[in-house]
């Protein structure tokens, strides 16, 4: 054999197999896209020593803003406040919580919740055309107890305390069969900063 020979069918194997590599990888492999995205929540407080709260089909909740879009943090908050008829001042940021997920196919196994808080400074609620939804002003003392989700209570509470400082924390949040399972603190909560 000589050398030009050997060397073609070298070439000849070495071009079959990255097609046939390259083949493999693009029909072999099914990806499952990251629903990857920001949940801000905005507490707004009044000078009655109350916060606006959001009720929809699973009880009640601080207003949040789900984002996988880019977007400017007072842009997205200040937009939020818009949508509830309210225009606010004075925002912080107030909590900046880790969620790490189990049992959840779609979600990365890490994101964040920042937590923001301003001041009412006018306007009146408006109410969304969908009948599922309400939004309500409920006094500090009594906003613990009417929290749907038990992570958010908690997440919540040292800000409704001192809002001053900015507070961490990390959450194991658990799914099941497509249902919130429940949740448990994996990383006490602890000031950032304030």
């Amino acid at each position: 054999m000589n050398f030009n020979y050997m060397t073609q069918k070298t070439a000849v194997y070495l071009l079959f197999l990255f097609y046939a590599f390259s083949h493999a990888q693009n029909t072999s492999v099914i990806s499952v896209k990251t629903d990857n995205y920001t949940v801000q929540f905005l507490i707004i407080f009044n000078d009655k020593k109350e916060i606006l709260m959001m009720r929809n089909q699973l009880g009640w909740h601080i207003p949040a803003m789900r984002s996988d879009k880019p977007q400017a943090i007072r842009e997205a908050i200040d937009s939020l406040a818009a949508t509830i008829g309210l225009k606010i001042r004075h925002i912080k940021l107030s909590g900046l919580y880790t969620h790490k997920f189990q049992g959840v196919k779609d979600h990365p196994e890490v994101s964040y919740r920042s937590y923001f808080t301003a001041d009412y400074v006018n306007g009146s609620i408006v109410q969304p055309e969908d009948k599922n939804i309400e939004y309500s002003w409920i006094s500090i003392k009594e906003a613990p107890a009417v929290f749907h989700f038990d992570f958010m209570k908690k997440q919540t509470i040292p800000i409704l305390k001192n809002r001053k400082k900015v507070w961490g924390g990390t959450f194991l949040i658990v799914w099941e069969d497509e249902k919130l399972k429940g949740s448990e603190i994996t990383e006490n909560i602890y000031e950032l900063g304030g």
